[in-house]
């Protein structure tokens, strides 16, 4: 299915942990498109979800993205979007145990 904005493959954004202060978070999670994942990374500013997101891929993950979408740069910018609007879901489960090994590393610090 091809969206006729961006021409893109149609993607769903999936975050499963988020870390980081009260202005910038580091956000982690995968974009699921015809039927792979693919890893992603990126700073959001102020809340994730919020005023802007920095995707930060890696090497790997730039490769695939170009096999399924051609164009990464179009594909960033759409994914930016994304998470402006707040078009993820988050993984539950995963984020749970992403905020309990924060919170055990944070403990640790003040001993």
């Amino acid at each position: 299915m091809q969206r006729e904005k961006t021409g893109l493959p149609e993607f769903k954004v999936v975050v499963d942990d988020v870390s980081g202060g009260e202005v910038a978070n580091i956000v982690k999670g995968y974009v699921e498109a015809k039927g792979e994942k693919v890893r992603i990374k990126g700073i959001a500013y102020g809340r994730y979800g919020g005023q802007n997101f920095a995707p930060k891929l890696a090497p790997a993950s730039k490769r695939r993205l170009k096999e399924l979408f051609g164009d990464v740069a179009k594909f960033e910018e759409e994914l930016q979007q994304k998470m402006v609007r707040g078009d993820f879901e988050v993984d539950q489960a995963a984020a749970e145990a992403a905020k309990k090994r924060e919170e055990a590393e944070h403990q640790h610090t003040h001993l």
